[in-house]
């Protein structure tokens, strides 16, 4: 399948979308944090021809974004793609979202449900209200210098070569159900070239800052409108398992597939198994 880039000029810069040929219902897909379109080849080229993918890249990764402004949340990528969504399609969309993808799509179909016909969430990113609450005690400074954000800000971003930068991912734990193969690709992916070698392609403060910022999720889960579906993996940091049991309690109208054998990395890590939930959950959506 091939997937080119498209541009879109926006209030706060020039947007950017990889897209195929395909000829069905438009699919929205909205990524991770520190991954872009391009980690997802594997999995968008599971769906096939038979959706128009757009994959969005959010602002961190577009050419011409401003700095980073430590007063807004993860509520700005739901409010960029409102606005890319309002630009570039004339009916409402189907929208795939993957951890802070999922999450922000969800915060954009609750300010905009006419924008969205249906949403599959993969493992909807976010905290509980007492990890929020928590965090919000904490100065901003301290949450950089402790946790995720300190994990982020302290690894490396530039490797003399591929087989370098897997050496460095081969010995993390997150990636430890990739096969080297896949990991192999995904690091390409992840990277740019420069001249001495390769480096992370997404800037290291916006991935901190968000590691820092996260939303208590599931008011927002709950108070969706739009025909949704989720998919979820193992229990894990991003996604607590107490989000999933209460959205299952309170909104038995979603439709929930678990794949176990698999993390929050799962759309990366199995996109042929996880491609084929969201393909079932596509053909549901448009019955």
């Amino acid at each position: 399948m091939q997937m080119t880039w498209h541009h879109t000029t926006l209030s706060a810069g020039t947007a950017a979308a990889w897209q195929n040929n395909g000829t069905g219902p438009t699919v929205v897909f909205h990524h991770a944090t520190a991954l872009g379109p391009r980690c997802y080849f594997p999995f968008l080229s599971e769906l096939g021809e038979a959706y128009q993918l757009k994959a969005l890249a959010m602002r961190p990764l577009w050419q011409d974004a401003p700095p980073l402004d430590h007063q807004r949340e993860w509520d700005l990528f739901a409010d960029d793609l409102i606005e890319w969504i309002e630009a570039t399609q004339d009916a409402p969309v189907l929208a795939i979202g993957h951890s802070i993808g999922a999450a922000t799509t969800a915060m954009a179909a609750v300010k905009r449900p006419d924008l969205f016909k249906g949403l599959v969430l993969i493992e909807p990113s976010g905290v509980t209200r007492r990890i929020r609450l928590l965090l919000k005690l904490i100065p901003y400074r301290m949450r950089q210098t402790n946790g995720p954000a300190a994990e982020v800000l302290n690894g490396p971003t530039q490797w003399l070569s591929l087989e370098t930068a897997f050496a460095d991912y081969r010995a993390s734990k997150a990636y430890r159900r990739f096969d080297d193969a896949t990991l192999r690709g995904l690091i390409d992916a992840l990277t740019v070239p420069t001249e001495t070698g390769l480096q992370l392609e997404y800037p290291r403060n916006w991935e901190a800052h968000l590691y820092a910022t996260p939303p208590c999720i599931l008011p927002t889960l709950k108070r969706l409108a739009v025909p949704t579906e989720v998919i979820i993996g193992k229990p894990s940091l991003f996604m607590d398992p107490s989000i999933a049991r209460s959205l299952r309690d309170t909104r038995p109208d979603m439709v929930f597939q678990t794949l176990p054998d698999n993390g929050h990395l799962l759309p990366l890590e199995a996109p042929q198994p996880v491609a084929a939930a969201a393909r079932a959950a596509l053909a549901r959506l448009t019955s």
